[in-house]
């Protein structure tokens, strides 16, 4: 890892502490490891509770500090909620949901294509597999598999059908991204 990375990693601390003191569990502020991996492709970062870790996508550090941010208040509220509840709750579940929100972050689970960074947009098309997106809001969902039971989550709180459009993406539609 390169220092800078060391540097930014440890500049992040300081909010670690910040939620943890907000959570009840102060202590883990301090406890947590944090590392950049350069290894993640579709996932932006990860709570390993058997290593007391948080691992985040090196590219993460380019992106906008926004993101960076709820990447990072993702994973802690994944441990936090170990701490707490131990394994017997949903990794998404309502606890889990209570801390992002206590933090003054949106509860969600997957980033919209359309807010990642244009680099990073191109390189997962270039990876191929699979884009399901809303006819209605344009929302898009990219994934490995073609998934037929995904609705748009925006269109169905709205009372549409929220059916989405899946096609697949490759090297080829890359060129023209």
């Amino acid at each position: 890892m390169k220092a800078l990375e060391t540097g930014q990693l440890e500049a992040l601390r300081g909010d670690l502490v910040r939620w943890a003191a907000l959570w009840g569990v102060p202590r883990m502020g301090e406890e947590l490891r944090l590392r950049a991996s350069t290894r993640m492709r579709r996932s932006l970062g990860s709570y390993r509770a058997a290593r007391d870790e948080i691992a985040l996508a090196v590219w993460l550090f380019e992106a906008p500090a926004a993101l960076l941010e709820e990447v990072l208040c993702h994973e802690a509220a994944h441990a936090a909620v170990h701490r707490v509840h131990g394994r017997s709750v949903r990794p998404h579940g309502r606890e889990w949901r209570g801390f992002m929100e206590r933090a003054g972050l949106r509860a969600r689970v997957r980033i919209p294509l359309e807010e990642l960074p244009e680099a990073r947009r191109v390189e997962l098309v270039r990876a191929g597999g699979w884009v399901h997106r809303c006819p209605v809001c344009q929302a898009t969902r990219l994934a490995r598999t073609r998934v037929s039971r995904w609705r748009c989550r925006r269109c169905r709180e709205r009372g549409l059908g929220g059916e989405l459009r899946v096609e697949r993406v490759g090297a080829a539609l890359a060129v023209d991204a």
